[in-house]
Protein backbone atom coordinates (compact mmCIF):
# COMPACT_ATOMS: atom_id res chain seq x y z
CA UNK A 1 0.00 0.00 0.00
CA UNK A 2 1.18 3.52 -0.74
CA UNK A 3 2.53 5.65 1.85
CA UNK A 4 1.97 9.96 2.26
CA UNK A 5 5.11 11.88 0.84
CA UNK A 6 7.10 12.79 3.87
CA UNK A 7 9.07 15.47 1.76
CA UNK A 8 8.28 19.05 1.34
CA UNK A 9 8.10 19.81 -2.10
CA UNK A 10 6.35 17.14 -4.23
CA UNK A 11 2.53 17.70 -4.83
CA UNK A 12 -0.12 17.04 -2.20
CA UNK A 13 -1.33 14.61 -4.26
CA UNK A 14 1.48 12.19 -4.38
CA UNK A 15 2.22 9.24 -2.94
CA UNK A 16 5.22 7.23 -2.38
CA UNK A 17 4.36 4.19 -4.24
CA UNK A 18 7.98 2.28 -3.61
CA UNK A 19 12.00 2.61 -3.31
CA UNK A 20 14.19 1.28 -6.73
CA UNK A 21 17.91 1.42 -5.48
CA UNK A 22 18.58 5.28 -4.87
CA UNK A 23 15.08 6.31 -6.13
CA UNK A 24 12.06 7.05 -4.58
CA UNK A 25 9.27 6.88 -6.90
CA UNK A 26 5.79 9.02 -6.04
CA UNK A 27 2.98 8.49 -8.19
CA UNK A 28 -0.07 11.07 -8.85
CA UNK A 29 -4.10 9.51 -10.08
CA UNK A 30 -5.74 12.10 -11.68
CA UNK A 31 -9.46 11.97 -13.05
CA UNK A 32 -8.15 11.52 -16.50
CA UNK A 33 -4.80 9.76 -16.10
CA UNK A 34 -1.72 9.26 -13.64
CA UNK A 35 1.77 10.88 -13.25
CA UNK A 36 5.06 9.53 -11.48
CA UNK A 37 7.84 11.60 -10.29
CA UNK A 38 10.96 9.76 -9.22
CA UNK A 39 13.46 11.31 -7.39
CA UNK A 40 17.11 11.08 -6.13
CA UNK A 41 19.68 12.94 -3.70
CA UNK A 42 22.21 13.47 -6.15
CA UNK A 43 24.11 15.67 -3.38
CA UNK A 44 23.24 17.54 0.03
CA UNK A 45 20.65 20.49 -1.35
CA UNK A 46 20.20 18.61 -4.52
CA UNK A 47 17.64 16.62 -5.65
CA UNK A 48 16.80 15.21 -9.37
CA UNK A 49 13.38 14.34 -10.19
CA UNK A 50 12.18 12.39 -13.25
CA UNK A 51 8.52 13.34 -14.70
CA UNK A 52 6.60 11.45 -16.31
CA UNK A 53 2.94 12.22 -16.64
CA UNK A 54 0.22 11.24 -18.40
CA UNK A 55 -2.84 13.20 -17.78
CA UNK A 56 -4.22 16.68 -19.39
CA UNK A 57 -4.99 17.89 -15.70
CA UNK A 58 -2.92 19.90 -13.79
CA UNK A 59 -2.40 21.27 -10.17
CA UNK A 60 -3.96 23.82 -8.11
CA UNK A 61 -2.29 26.59 -6.76
CA UNK A 62 1.40 24.67 -5.28
CA UNK A 63 2.59 24.74 -1.69
CA UNK A 64 5.15 27.82 -1.01
CA UNK A 65 8.55 26.51 -0.38
CA UNK A 66 10.68 28.82 0.62
CA UNK A 67 14.68 28.50 -0.26
CA UNK A 68 14.19 26.23 -2.80
CA UNK A 69 14.56 26.90 -6.78
CA UNK A 70 13.45 24.09 -9.42
CA UNK A 71 14.88 23.51 -12.35
CA UNK A 72 12.66 22.02 -15.34
CA UNK A 73 13.66 20.50 -18.39
CA UNK A 74 11.10 19.63 -20.89
CA UNK A 75 11.42 16.47 -22.96
CA UNK A 76 8.12 15.99 -24.24
CA UNK A 77 4.80 17.20 -24.44
CA UNK A 78 3.81 20.55 -22.93
CA UNK A 79 3.53 21.96 -19.44
CA UNK A 80 1.79 25.64 -18.90
CA UNK A 81 1.01 27.77 -15.67
CA UNK A 82 -0.19 30.72 -14.82
CA UNK A 83 1.77 33.28 -13.00
CA UNK A 84 0.08 35.64 -9.98
CA UNK A 85 1.38 38.47 -12.18
CA UNK A 86 -1.38 37.06 -15.06
CA UNK A 87 1.52 35.79 -17.89
CA UNK A 88 0.59 32.12 -18.89
CA UNK A 89 4.38 30.61 -19.19
CA UNK A 90 5.00 27.05 -20.46
CA UNK A 91 7.66 24.80 -21.66
CA UNK A 92 7.54 22.88 -24.61
CA UNK A 93 10.22 19.97 -26.10
CA UNK A 94 13.71 21.49 -25.54
CA UNK A 95 13.05 23.85 -23.13
CA UNK A 96 14.05 24.43 -19.83
CA UNK A 97 12.84 26.98 -17.04
CA UNK A 98 14.15 27.99 -13.46
CA UNK A 99 11.89 29.17 -10.73
CA UNK A 100 11.42 30.82 -7.44
CA UNK A 101 9.39 27.97 -5.41
CA UNK A 102 8.62 30.66 -2.92
CA UNK A 103 6.57 32.23 -5.52
CA UNK A 104 4.93 29.25 -7.26
CA UNK A 105 2.29 29.86 -10.13
CA UNK A 106 -1.75 30.31 -9.08
CA UNK A 107 -1.95 26.84 -11.30
CA UNK A 108 -0.72 24.48 -14.15
CA UNK A 109 -1.60 22.31 -16.42
CA UNK A 110 -0.88 19.57 -18.77
CA UNK A 111 -2.43 20.72 -21.98
CA UNK A 112 -1.24 17.96 -24.68
CA UNK A 113 -2.08 14.77 -22.37
CA UNK A 114 1.46 14.37 -21.52
CA UNK A 115 4.21 15.43 -20.12
CA UNK A 116 8.10 14.11 -19.33
CA UNK A 117 11.12 15.62 -18.70
CA UNK A 118 13.70 16.21 -15.52
CA UNK A 119 13.57 18.21 -12.51
CA UNK A 120 16.35 19.72 -10.21
CA UNK A 121 15.33 20.73 -6.92
CA UNK A 122 18.16 23.11 -5.37
CA UNK A 123 18.69 24.58 -1.93
CA UNK A 124 21.07 27.04 -2.54
CA UNK A 125 22.76 27.43 0.65
CA UNK A 126 23.73 23.69 1.17
CA UNK A 127 23.69 22.71 -3.04
CA UNK A 128 26.73 25.64 -3.02
CA UNK A 129 28.59 24.25 -0.22
CA UNK A 130 28.00 20.63 -1.79
CA UNK A 131 30.00 22.19 -5.29
CA UNK A 132 32.54 23.81 -3.40
CA UNK A 133 33.96 20.80 -2.16
CA UNK A 134 34.00 19.60 -5.71
CA UNK A 135 34.87 22.51 -7.76
CA UNK A 136 36.65 24.67 -5.06
CA UNK A 137 36.92 28.45 -4.96
CA UNK A 138 35.69 28.52 -8.76
CA UNK A 139 32.10 26.73 -7.67
CA UNK A 140 29.64 29.35 -8.50
CA UNK A 141 27.89 31.00 -5.67
CA UNK A 142 24.55 29.45 -5.73
CA UNK A 143 22.51 32.18 -3.77
CA UNK A 144 23.80 35.17 -5.68
CA UNK A 145 23.05 33.26 -8.63
CA UNK A 146 19.68 32.77 -8.24
CA UNK A 147 19.30 35.59 -6.53
CA UNK A 148 19.94 37.62 -9.82
CA UNK A 149 18.76 35.36 -12.10
CA UNK A 150 14.99 35.43 -10.14
CA UNK A 151 15.29 38.69 -8.81
CA UNK A 152 13.12 40.19 -11.12
CA UNK A 153 10.83 37.27 -12.84
CA UNK A 154 10.41 34.75 -11.24
CA UNK A 155 10.10 32.36 -13.88
CA UNK A 156 12.96 32.28 -16.33
CA UNK A 157 12.43 30.26 -19.29
CA UNK A 158 15.12 29.60 -21.54
CA UNK A 159 13.73 28.25 -25.90
CA UNK A 160 15.92 25.35 -26.96
CA UNK A 161 18.87 26.10 -25.55
CA UNK A 162 22.04 24.05 -27.93
CA UNK A 163 24.28 23.49 -24.60
CA UNK A 164 21.01 23.19 -21.94
CA UNK A 165 20.33 20.12 -25.03
CA UNK A 166 23.76 18.68 -24.49
CA UNK A 167 23.85 18.61 -20.95
CA UNK A 168 20.16 17.21 -20.15
CA UNK A 169 20.06 14.67 -23.19
CA UNK A 170 23.16 12.88 -21.37
CA UNK A 171 20.88 12.79 -18.63
CA UNK A 172 18.37 10.59 -19.36
CA UNK A 173 20.74 8.32 -20.82
CA UNK A 174 22.57 7.80 -17.19
CA UNK A 175 24.93 4.31 -17.61
CA UNK A 176 24.13 2.25 -14.03
CA UNK A 177 27.87 1.91 -13.09
CA UNK A 178 28.87 5.60 -11.59
CA UNK A 179 25.33 7.08 -11.77
CA UNK A 180 25.41 9.21 -8.53
CA UNK A 181 29.22 10.46 -9.92
CA UNK A 182 27.30 10.79 -13.61
CA UNK A 183 24.97 13.07 -11.77
CA UNK A 184 26.84 15.24 -9.99
CA UNK A 185 29.39 16.21 -12.88
CA UNK A 186 26.09 17.19 -15.16
CA UNK A 187 24.69 19.39 -12.34
CA UNK A 188 27.90 20.88 -11.45
CA UNK A 189 28.37 21.56 -15.45
CA UNK A 190 24.72 23.34 -15.58
CA UNK A 191 25.51 25.19 -12.91
CA UNK A 192 28.68 26.71 -14.49
CA UNK A 193 26.41 27.29 -17.59
CA UNK A 194 24.05 29.17 -15.39
CA UNK A 195 26.39 31.25 -14.10
CA UNK A 196 27.56 32.51 -17.49
CA UNK A 197 23.70 33.23 -18.54
CA UNK A 198 23.75 35.20 -14.95
CA UNK A 199 25.56 37.92 -17.13
CA UNK A 200 23.17 38.36 -19.97
CA UNK A 201 19.99 38.21 -17.66
CA UNK A 202 18.04 41.74 -18.41
CA UNK A 203 15.94 42.80 -15.42
CA UNK A 204 12.89 43.78 -16.44
CA UNK A 205 10.72 46.05 -13.38
CA UNK A 206 7.09 45.23 -12.50
CA UNK A 207 4.28 46.03 -15.05
CA UNK A 208 0.54 46.96 -14.96
CA UNK A 209 -1.67 44.67 -16.52
CA UNK A 210 -5.21 45.31 -16.94
CA UNK A 211 -7.66 42.69 -16.09
CA UNK A 212 -10.10 43.16 -19.19
CA UNK A 213 -7.46 43.05 -21.44
CA UNK A 214 -5.43 40.93 -20.20
CA UNK A 215 -8.66 38.74 -20.37
CA UNK A 216 -9.55 39.41 -24.02
CA UNK A 217 -5.96 38.29 -25.08
CA UNK A 218 -6.07 35.15 -23.49
CA UNK A 219 -9.63 34.61 -25.05
CA UNK A 220 -7.75 35.53 -28.44
CA UNK A 221 -4.93 33.37 -27.74
CA UNK A 222 -7.17 30.24 -27.25
CA UNK A 223 -8.89 31.51 -30.29
CA UNK A 224 -5.72 31.49 -32.25
CA UNK A 225 -4.70 27.96 -31.00
CA UNK A 226 -7.75 26.13 -31.02
CA UNK A 227 -7.51 25.20 -34.79
CA UNK A 228 -3.49 24.77 -35.92
CA UNK A 229 -4.49 24.48 -39.14
CA UNK A 230 -6.45 27.52 -38.91
CA UNK A 231 -4.64 30.89 -40.36
CA UNK A 232 -6.32 33.95 -38.60
CA UNK A 233 -5.41 37.26 -39.42
CA UNK A 234 -4.11 39.72 -36.36
CA UNK A 235 -5.87 41.97 -37.56
CA UNK A 236 -8.96 39.97 -37.81
CA UNK A 237 -8.49 39.52 -34.01
CA UNK A 238 -7.87 42.21 -33.00
CA UNK A 239 -10.88 43.56 -34.54
CA UNK A 240 -13.23 40.71 -33.27
CA UNK A 241 -11.70 41.33 -29.71
CA UNK A 242 -11.84 45.24 -29.96
CA UNK A 243 -8.30 45.81 -29.19
CA UNK A 244 -5.97 47.86 -30.77
CA UNK A 245 -3.33 46.01 -32.91
CA UNK A 246 -0.18 47.69 -31.10
CA UNK A 247 -2.31 47.15 -27.39
CA UNK A 248 -2.44 43.82 -28.66
CA UNK A 249 0.94 42.94 -29.56
CA UNK A 250 2.41 44.69 -26.41
CA UNK A 251 -0.15 42.73 -24.21
CA UNK A 252 0.37 39.03 -25.97
CA UNK A 253 4.03 40.12 -25.52
CA UNK A 254 4.03 40.13 -22.13
CA UNK A 255 1.69 37.84 -21.26
CA UNK A 256 3.07 34.88 -23.22
CA UNK A 257 6.89 36.39 -24.02
CA UNK A 258 6.34 36.23 -27.86
CA UNK A 259 5.17 38.14 -30.03
CA UNK A 260 1.55 36.22 -31.71
CA UNK A 261 2.79 34.80 -34.72
CA UNK A 262 6.41 33.62 -33.20
CA UNK A 263 3.89 32.14 -30.63
CA UNK A 264 1.94 30.49 -32.69
CA UNK A 265 4.42 29.52 -34.91
CA UNK A 266 5.91 27.31 -31.94
CA UNK A 267 2.89 26.54 -30.71
CA UNK A 268 2.38 24.70 -34.25
CA UNK A 269 5.88 23.10 -33.86
CA UNK A 270 5.17 21.60 -30.74
CA UNK A 271 2.24 19.73 -31.80
CA UNK A 272 3.87 18.59 -34.75
CA UNK A 273 6.66 17.43 -32.26
CA UNK A 274 3.91 15.82 -30.16
CA UNK A 275 2.48 14.08 -32.99
CA UNK A 276 6.14 12.72 -33.97
CA UNK A 277 7.04 11.04 -30.44
CA UNK A 278 2.70 9.97 -30.40
CA UNK A 279 2.15 8.52 -33.79
CA UNK A 280 2.60 6.78 -36.83
CA UNK A 281 2.08 10.04 -39.03
CA UNK A 282 4.14 10.49 -42.22
CA UNK A 283 5.79 13.91 -41.91
CA UNK A 284 3.08 15.23 -44.86
CA UNK A 285 0.40 14.58 -42.54
CA UNK A 286 1.88 15.99 -39.66
CA UNK A 287 2.18 18.94 -41.67
CA UNK A 288 -1.12 19.44 -42.62
CA UNK A 289 -2.57 18.93 -39.55
CA UNK A 290 -0.43 22.14 -37.62
CA UNK A 291 -1.22 24.29 -40.84
CA UNK A 292 1.35 23.77 -43.70
CA UNK A 293 0.52 22.46 -47.07
CA UNK A 294 4.31 22.31 -47.81
CA UNK A 295 6.01 19.76 -46.14
CA UNK A 296 9.50 21.44 -47.17
CA UNK A 297 8.45 24.82 -45.84
CA UNK A 298 7.29 22.76 -42.76
CA UNK A 299 10.73 21.16 -42.20
CA UNK A 300 12.17 24.27 -42.53
CA UNK A 301 10.01 25.94 -39.41
CA UNK A 302 10.35 22.39 -37.57
CA UNK A 303 14.23 23.09 -37.56
CA UNK A 304 14.15 26.60 -36.92
CA UNK A 305 13.01 25.89 -33.39
CA UNK A 306 14.46 21.79 -32.66
CA UNK A 307 17.41 22.35 -34.86
CA UNK A 308 16.66 19.01 -36.51
CA UNK A 309 14.41 18.15 -39.39
CA UNK A 310 10.84 16.26 -38.36
CA UNK A 311 12.59 12.83 -39.97
CA UNK A 312 15.71 13.40 -38.04
CA UNK A 313 13.87 14.26 -34.42
CA UNK A 314 11.16 11.09 -35.21
CA UNK A 315 14.45 8.92 -35.77
CA UNK A 316 16.43 10.21 -32.17
CA UNK A 317 13.03 9.77 -30.73
CA UNK A 318 13.05 6.26 -31.41
CA UNK A 319 16.67 5.77 -30.65
CA UNK A 320 15.81 6.67 -27.34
Amino acid sequence: MAERRRDGFFPGEAELAGREGRWSVYRMEFPDGWGTMTSCLVMPGIWLIRNDFHTASGFPEEERCPGLVEINHCRAGRFECTMRDGRLVWLGPQDFSVSDMSRPPLDSRFRQGLYQGISLVLEPGTAGASLGGMLGEEAPDLPELFRVLLSERHFLVLRSEPRIQHIFSELYHVPAEGEGAYYKLKTAELMLFLQERQRQVRRAGAVYHSRDLTRRVRELEARMTEDLRAHIPIPALAEEYRIGQSTLKKYFLRLYGEPPYAYLKRRRMEEAAFLLDTTGQSVTQIAAAVGYQNASKFSAAFRSIYGLSPQDYKKGRRLE
